[in-house]
């Protein structure tokens, strides 16, 4: 979990012009117990820190244990947005006593929060454009990816044939994943519907696909990360498989898109792998969502 877009760090943590109504004894309490750098770092973290229900959580481990985590008789295991740590605590027990694991968290409090609760854990307090980890290394990576369309500045990403990874943040993030994972490793995490439905996302869709293979893929409904009113967003669960070196491709299809449309004549994209796996759409499809704009 993070501040995310909750009541609290919309109606505290962001600024505002004509005063916080209800809310203003709760900014005077906030204020007075974090620094400057703490608020600070909590205002930037509000985007795209949202909270990951354990639902979600113990079944994508589920899944990882279906795909051979299980049978690690060591796993080294990153998760690059930690907040305070919900993919560390609700990972099942026998497989975290034979785990070495590594988080990384943005947000200075979350992260003193996260390695007060996990001291075991390699916790790593900075972006994950700069975070120090090895290439080739980790098992598997599990998280819910921060998402937004924003970019970030990345030195690995610098040249022309992956800087457009860096353009949002939730596709950087799986690039930047691939490239810590070893090959035969895997990445589970939940990303913005648009990492697999953007038609501009062809690109990204095929830089991922020439390194891993999509072992499957999960929509959830609108309101699985609904944390108020209002902030409905569509989003995936993607599993994909590292190749090994000169291991053929053996995934399925999803870097094309293809033009639906709705009832109402509305035209909206969808990822071809929907197309041939309509089940693994968990809800009602139909031009909806306030988060980032209408009709969504």
């Amino acid at each position: 979990m993070g501040w995310g877009d909750s009541a609290l760090a919309n109606n505290v943590l962001e600024e505002r012009r004509y005063g916080r109504g209800d809310w203003e004894s709760e900014y005077q309490e906030l204020k007075g117990l974090l620094s400057e750098a703490e608020w600070k770092s909590a205002a930037r973290s509000t985007p795209n820190a949202h909270y990951t229900s354990g639902d979600v959580v113990s079944s994508m481990y589920d899944a990882l244990r279906r795909m051979g985590a299980g049978n690690l008789p060591h796993a080294r295991v990153l998760e690059p947005g930690a907040g305070v740590g919900n993919f560390l605590g609700l990972m099942p027990g026998d497989l975290a006593a034979r785990s070495s694991r590594t988080a990384v968290e943005l947000d200075e409090l979350s992260g003193r929060i996260l390695r007060q609760l996990y001291p075991r854990a390699e916790v790593i307090v900075d972006g994950f454009e700069r975070a120090p980890l090895a290439d080739n290394y980790f098992d598997f990576v599990v998280s819910n990816f921060p998402f937004g369309n924003y970019a970030v500045s990345d030195i690995a990403f610098s040249h022309p044939s992956r800087r457009f990874a860096t353009k949002s943040i939730h596709n950087y993030f799986f690039a930047k994943s691939l490239d810590k994972v070893r090959p035969g490793g895997v990445v589970a995490a939940i990303t913005s519907h648009y990492t697999m439905d953007s038609a501009s996302g062809k690109r990204l869709r095929t830089f991922i696909d020439e390194q891993a293979d999509l072992v499957g893929a999960i929509r959830l409904p609108s309101s699985a990360f609904k944390a108020n009113a209002g902030t409905e967003v569509t989003t995936d669960i993607l599993f994909l498989r590292k190749r090994m070196p000169g291991e053929e491709r053996a995934g399925l299809a999803w870097v094309d898109v293809t033009q639906q449309v709705d009832g109402e004549g509305r035209r909206f994209s969808r990822n071809e792998y929907f197309d041939a796996h309509p089940e693994m759409i968990l809800g009602k499809e139909q031009m909806a969502g306030t988060m980032y704009r209408g009709g969504e």
